[in-house]
């Protein structure tokens, strides 16, 4: 199966694309080994799943990916042992309590196929005073 077009917009994408700019500041002077922005896609899928359709997804919003990494299941932690990133970002909890638990800064992103959308009532508004 051919993976489908980029993805939706996520909640990091303006995030994202404000790294892709500080990464074509330094390539555009010909310093892209000096660029202290390292990029990993790192994903529990295999590469013939969703995992190409994410890495496509960065690309069209600018950002340069150093390394794709498509696990097909096997556990994050090892990997991330070994890149030890600045900031990692899940939309699963298991994967970023396990950073946490390596002293990695991570963050969940509450978003994706592993989350339950949860529909929250219109707040209701105070009479206005008179």
């Amino acid at each position: 199966m051919a993976p489908r077009a980029s993805c939706t917009l996520g909640p990091l994408k303006g995030f994202l694309e404000a790294l892709g700019r500080l990464q074509k500041k330094f390539y555009s002077k010909g310093l892209r080994l000096e660029c202290p922005i390292r990029t990993y896609l790192v994903t529990a899928h295999s590469a013939a799943s969703s995992g190409a359709r994410a890495l496509k997804t960065l690309r069209s919003w600018g950002l340069e990916t150093d390394e794709a990494l498509f696990l097909a299941g096997a556990p994050k932690g090892p990997l991330l042992e070994k890149i030890r990133p600045h900031i990692f970002f899940d939309d699963q909890m298991f994967h970023v309590a396990g950073a946490q638990e390596m002293g990695t800064v991570a963050a969940h992103v509450p978003y994706g196929v592993a989350q339950t959308p949860r529909r929250t009532a219109p707040a209701k508004q105070a009479p206005a005073a008179q």
